[in-house]
């Protein structure tokens, strides 16, 4: 038996409503997934096209000097200096361009994973540089989780990676805690470093937004947290900071438990 109600004036019955709502958001959800499959096919083709070109304007600067050094003078070979490091700074942002086109690909190839595994194989990936500067790492035992393992590393690396490189002159002191917040895993990655001004919390979030222009010092082009934030909603989670200048962050994101 269907229930009659009134909407906007006008009888209807549930029913029919329901079954109107629920077409709707069918509707709404193939859209919307057609465009997020749209928007990663163009990512990607402009990425890999931007390819080709860039790595023949820096092999035909490469032959230049190659072939006509005893006809450069100082300033053209630093003119050429410039044109290879701007393009192999332009090759960084097209492959981190397609990396950021590719997660929501990889999001599909999800598992149990274990996250002490996950911490593992990313500290050894950074050894050399927590070794270079005595950095103190402490990690709670680690949960499993529903995940995709390749965003799990991806997760933990660049957070990893920021800790290491935004320090002060102080020894890096990064510890990873892990906690359970109502049906989530809510985990912080916590340093001593330079911290971040409250001001720019939402815009390090944004892809290739940097807060600080001095390449030779802070490495990168401006994508990590991005992507850090992309793979925690992709997994039903979130990411935010807290931090002041000067006395280090925390950065804290979520993961839901496995039921």
């Amino acid at each position: 038996m269907n229930e009659t109600v009134q909407i906007n004036g006008v009888k209807t019955h549930l029913s029919d409503e329901q079954d109107r709502l629920r077409m709707e958001n069918e509707s709404l959800k193939n859209s919307l997934e057609k465009m997020t499959q749209e928007m990663n096919q163009f990512s990607y083709i402009v990425s890999h096209d931007l390819q080709a070109p860039l790595r023949t304007i820096t092999g035909f600067m490469e032959l230049l000097v190659k072939r006509y050094s005893d006809k450069l003078d100082d300033a053209a070979r630093q003119y050429i200096d410039y044109a290879v490091k701007g393009t192999v700074k332009v090759q960084r942002l097209v492959f981190d361009l397609l990396e950021y086109s590719r997660l929501n690909t990889s999001i599909k190839e999800t598992g149990e994973v274990d996250l002490n595994e996950i911490f593992a194989e990313v500290k050894e990936k950074y050894k050399a540089d927590s070794e270079s500067t005595g950095a103190i790492l402490h990690c709670d035992k680690l949960p499993v989780v529903n995940a995709s393992r390749k965003q799990m590393i991806q997760l933990f690396g660049h957070l990893l990676d920021n800790a290491l490189k935004f320090r002060n002159e102080s020894v890096p002191e990064i510890n990873i805690s892990v906690k359970t917040d109502n049906d989530k895993w809510k985990f912080c990655v916590k340093d001593n470093g330079i911290g971040i001004d409250p001001a720019f919390f939402e815009k390090i979030f944004i892809v290739f937004r940097r807060l600080y222009s001095d390449e030779s010092k802070y490495k990168g082009t401006g994508i990590g947290l991005a992507l850090c934030k992309r793979i925690a909603e992709l997994h039903g989670g979130a990411i935010w900071v807290e931090s002041e200048s000067g006395k280090g962050s925390s950065f804290y994101f979520t993961i839901p438990v496995i039921k």
